[in-house]
């Protein structure tokens, strides 16, 4: 059974094709044929030309060029056709020797002849303004040029007369794939067994890596370097701040100024202090019809110093500590530390501090009690074991010569601190420092699959929100990337995801493009980029095999977080769901769904539901981790690069 299948540029012929061969009868896209032939065939090539020149004038074939002459003039495309037929259908014939079972697919089917060797044959239409649509986004055309390639082509009417068989794709992608399915397996008459049926019906997840392509592994390897460096730099919110400008100034963003004339394409940033930070990509719609969020946090649990930290006991001395964020006490001590943040002295100026990072520095870290004297202490609970008020940070033990004075070792730390960075004791209580776990990412396993570092929640979500909208040029909706601090205590404070500052970023963006806020955020959408628990199965028992994200099997996107009855949540309408399921599905991007563990096990949040409560819709998505708010995190490659393409594709989409 030979089958052809025709229709005009744009009208989802290959989708059709991609069914085909799914099904495993041999496909011909004549047009793939025509691009190689273009490569590989001298005789093609000489006999353009001679008859369009002008195609060749920078010395080598120019097809836009070609496109472009024989589109407006009806007797150079078929002079064109003719030479292709000629070529094509010689080709077509040496395939189909060696297919008893092949599928065509040509715009000029019936012109070129290749019809009479068709046994049956299908038109696929779809209306004039969804081929537009689709030509301009596909081949990155304007709307004049793809209307002229429309136009040049015959008329759905012309195309259904002349072939056995209609399909119109005027639906959405899945049904579209679904009456492939059936008009194909009528053709080729091959009968539905149970094998065939439960591929359609049931839903099995496959391991991400049996479903991404060579191009796909190849680009998150590179990624994921990048990424690397990236949560290597920056351990605390003020340095992702600091690192995330810098590069956006080097990519053209500019400060968000009050009143500045935007207009689309432009690149706008707004700093909160310091410690949050905002971008957009002004799009070619107006900020009335809503725009494309991707809403994350870079603050990450951690050991802040207290006011007045320094002390000295049994001749040691420590800084007092009061840890940020939901912790796992006992795992801090023994743990590698490095001293990061920043201290106004009492003169105003300010001193930036990172200590324990470069391999000649020195570490930090709490310390534990020895197993041989732990008897009470191992008869203690985990959350009693280690308590928050003995994460004391041991900083040294060495007192000046010929100091006679009491705290000497106090006194002597201090000395070094005066040294390098000019400070007195005083100065801590006008300083944000944090002991956060040294060390640079590392990957992870014989396979080198996963990633180790601290911070992933939400750094690597972070990451993939900001990294995609470098890439942008014009999108067709406003995309604006936010990192926001404080998820960890609950969006809370100035430069927290409840704080004023996004709503008056948004409202200078829409007054700056005469839009009202409002009506943005009622049309908006927001991807609300957080990490989800990867299922661990050392602790199975705390999670829903049937409902949990799992590592490589792509991005997780959650309907809702929250805690025993869905409290503070934010849940996801079935239409959000479907928004994002379609656009990942029609872009390759691997995704799951998932919930944080079992029913009443536990619990959490994100900023889904300050974002929902602005009007704007709104769904959880993000990297799956083990180890989550342990010194160490740890993700997969494959999850982390899907959850960057997932925001690439969310913000290019119209």
């Amino acid at each position: 059974m030979i089958l052809g299948i025709s229709g005009g540029t744009g009208c989802g012929k290959t989708t059709l094709l991609n069914v085909v061969k799914k099904l495993g009868i041999t496909t011909i896209d004549c047009d793939a044929v025509y691009h190689r032939l273009l490569e590989t065939s001298k005789e093609m090539l000489s006999a353009l030309k001679s008859t369009f020149p002008e195609s060749f004038a920078g010395g080598s074939f120019d097809r836009k060029a070609l496109g472009a002459i024989v589109f407006a003039n009806e007797e150079k495309l078929l002079l064109l056709n003719r030479i292709t037929h000629h070529y094509v259908g010689l080709e077509v014939e040496k395939i189909l020797k060696n297919a008893p079972n092949a599928a065509i697919d040509a715009i000029a089917l019936f012109e070129s002849g290749l019809a009479e060797k068709c046994d049956t044959t299908v038109a696929v239409i779809a209306e004039e303004s969804t081929r537009i649509e689709r030509l301009m986004k596909r081949d990155g055309i304007s709307y004049d040029y793809a209307l002229s390639r429309i136009r040049a082509q015959k008329s759905n009417a012309e195309y259904s007369a002349l072939a056995t068989h209609t399909l119109s794709s005027e639906c959405t992608q899945a049904e579209f794939e679904r009456n492939c399915y059936k008009f194909l397996k009528g053709v080729f008459k091959m009968e539905k067994n149970y094998e065939d049926l439960r591929k359609e019906l049931l839903n099995a997840p496959k391991n991400g890596y049996d479903r991404i392509s060579s191009e796909d592994l190849a680009a998150m390897e590179d990624y994921c370097k990048e990424y690397m460096r990236f949560i290597s730099d920056c351990k605390i919110e003020r340095e992702a701040v600091d690192w995330t400008i810098e590069v956006a100034e080097k990519n053209g963003f500019k400060p968000l100024v009050p009143g500045m004339e935007l207009k689309p394409g432009d690149r706008v940033y707004g700093n909160n202090h310091k410690k949050a930070v905002i971008f957009a990509v002004i799009g070619s719609e107006s900020l009335n019809n809503g725009s494309h969020i991707c809403a994350a946090h870079i603050d990450s649990p951690r050991l802040d110093l207290k006011p007045n930290p320094l002390y000295e006991d049994a001749e040691m001395a420590y800084f007092k500590t009061h840890y940020y964020g939901g912790i796992k006490k006992y795992q801090w001590t023994t743990t590698p530390l490095a001293l990061h943040g920043v201290v106004y002295k009492k003169d105003g100026s300010v001193i930036k501090v990172t200590v324990g990072e470069d391999a000649n520095d020195p570490i930090f870290c709490v310390t534990d009690l020895l197993i041989h004297l732990s008897a009470d202490q191992m008869k203690k609970t985990l959350a009693e074991g280690v308590t928050g008020e003995n994460l004391n940070i041991l900083l040294g033990s060495r007192p000046l010569k010929d100091d006679e004075g009491g705290d000497r070792i106090k006194f002597a730390i201090m000395c070094l601190l005066n040294e390098k960075y000019g400070l007195i004791e005083e100065d801590f209580l006008s300083a944000e420092l944090t002991m956060v776990p040294a060390g640079p990412a590392r990957e992870v396993g014989f396979d080198r699959s996963l990633i180790a570092a601290y911070g992933h929640d939400d750094r690597v979500c972070a990451y993939a929100a900001f990294k995609p909208l470098l890439e942008l040029d014009i999108p067709a909706k406003t995309a604006v990337c936010v990192l926001a601090d404080k998820e960890e205590v609950g969006s809370n404070g100035i430069s927290g995801m409840q704080s004023d500052y996004f709503e008056t970023f948004m409202h200078d963006l829409c007054k700056s493009t005469n839009a009202c806020m409002r009506r943005c955020f009622e049309n908006s959408f927001c991807l609300s980029a957080d990490v989800s628990n990867a299922f661990d199965p050392i602790y199975a028992e705390t999670c829903d095999r049937r409902n949990n994200t799992r590592i490589n099997y792509g991005t997780g996107i959650f309907k809702y977080t929250g805690a025993r009855g869905k409290s503070g949540s934010s849940d996801a309408a079935a239409e959000v769901m479907g928004y994002v399921r379609t656009l990942f599905a029609k872009n390759d991007v691997i995704w799951q769904t998932g919930e944080l563990g079992k029913v009443d096990q536990g619990g959490g949040g994100t900023v889904a539901c300050y974002m929902a409560n602005r009007n704007i819709e709104t769904v959880d998505a993000g990297v799956p981790v083990l180890s989550m708010h342990a010194p160490m995190e740890l993700v997969s490659k494959l999850d982390t690069y899907m959850t960057y393409k997932g925001m690439k594709v969310f913000y290019e989409d119209k």
